[in-house]
């Protein structure tokens, strides 16, 4: 434990010079530019550094405290683990219907007592896990310590929102902000339309957590989702130490290298700890689809993405808005919500390469350079040498 105390000090002040080196995520742009965009952006920023000095204190604190106990054991682990979702899909169901207040408190006073030891219990299983793997590293200037590097930590709370601003006339993530959690639709129909008045796309979308030390990871979602989202921040924080993530501000086609290794090795990985830990919650109940058999997503948001490109490429912005208006009603007749299907859209969903909005070459090759690989591990020790699809190119040949 006092050697994943240090690492944990060591990954922190070395993430935060990587960000202030990198030019920083949200976490250091100046918002005082004068800007239109950013001033709408300020007056909904989220607040990295109140968020860490609020969290950061206490989770070292209650690692303090635990530090000579000798834990739980793995019975005990997943009676915890177990009890803490049931607890977290009781909450969104008491939220949804909104007839039971004092039942909803009473859930979340005692889940929100269960959270330290909780999030004790996830790091060291999924680390001990990774570490098997022969992921980590030697921290810097420390190589002579035997611990897993970066160590694993992270914050079950609300995420923030990312405000996603593209230009009209073509799909491209011009920037992109941090907002608070707590926007409610009036609020974000205010933000997009602020921002469009400036003659661009925009977009707010929730996000699925957020590689900050620790992690912020969203505290309503499901025990599989929650370990999928925490293995994926920390590989970024782990591609933080290597070209691949050091390049990620450099540019969209790096972000998108990113943020696809980052979900290909993320669900991989999260398949494989459930393989091993199984799943103390039980199986989530399946609801009836509302989507015809005819319907195929994938198949029609990627159509969409490509007509979309054709007419904006000759000039037609409002031709290729109707058509995403259009489709947007229409995928909502076969049972798929979207809110809004604009420019923003596509270029925020389309730097994760191997969804279905997306249309980047990226995503084929770097699953072919999965397929190629050994293993997942083997997989992100390849990728974390890339700087450029150009790189990848390369790589493909080789190998």
């Amino acid at each position: 434990m006092l050697n994943r105390l240090l690492a944990a000090y060591l990954t922190f002040l070395a993430l935060v010079i990587l960000s202030a080196t990198a030019g920083g995520v949200l976490l250091f742009r100046d918002l005082s530019s004068g800007d239109p965009i950013d001033a709408v952006a300020n007056r909904n920023a989220y607040d990295i550094v109140g968020w860490e000095l609020r969290h950061l204190p206490e989770k070292w604190l209650y690692k303090l405290a635990t530090v000579f106990d000798g834990g739980p054991s793995r019975a005990e682990e997943d009676l915890l683990i177990g009890r803490y979702f049931e607890l977290t899909a009781d909450i969104r169901s008491l939220e949804r219907d909104g007839s039971d207040p004092d039942r909803l408190s009473q859930a979340e006073r005692e889940r929100n007592a269960a959270e330290n030891e909780l999030e004790e219990v996830l790091e060291g299983r999924i680390s001990d896990f990774l570490d098997d793997l022969r992921f980590g590293m030697n921290p810097p200037l420390f190589s002579d310590i035997d611990l897993f590097f970066p160590p694993l930590d992270f914050e079950l709370d609300s995420p923030p929102k990312v405000l996603a601003v593209s230009p009209r006339e073509r799909i491209d993530l011009d920037r992109s902000y941090l907002l608070v959690p707590g926007l409610d639709p009036e609020a974000v129909a205010a933000v997009e339309s602020e921002t469009e008045e400036t003659g661009v796309s925009a977009l707010v979308v929730n996000t699925g957590g957020v590689a900050t030390y620790p992690s912020v990871i969203p505290e309503l979602a499901s025990y599989r989702s929650v370990v999928e989202t925490v293995i994926h921040e920390w590989l970024h924080q782990y591609l933080a130490f290597y070209p691949l993530g050091r390049s990620y501000f450099s540019g969209q086609e790096a972000r998108t290298l990113n943020e696809t290794v980052a979900n290909l090795a993320g669900r991989e990985l999260a398949d494989l700890f459930i393989q091993r830990y199984g799943s103390p919650t039980p199986p989530q109940p399946s609801s009836p689809s509302q989507t015809s058999a005819d319907f195929d997503f994938r198949a029609e948001i990627r159509s969409l993405r490509l007509r979309v490109e054709e007419l904006l490429a000759e000039g037609r912005v409002e031709a290729a808005e109707s058509l995403m208006d259009e489709k947007r009603d229409e995928f909502e007749s076969f049972g798929v919500y979207i809110r809004r299907i604009n420019q923003a859209y596509f270029a925020f969903y389309g730097s994760y390469a191997d969804t279905p909005g997306s249309i980047d070459p990226i995503g084929p090759k770097l699953q072919r350079l999965r397929d190629r690989s050994g293993s997942v591990a083997e997989f992100v020790l390849l990728a974390r040498s890339l700087h450029s699809e150009a790189d990848l190119d390369s790589l493909l040949a080789g190998i």
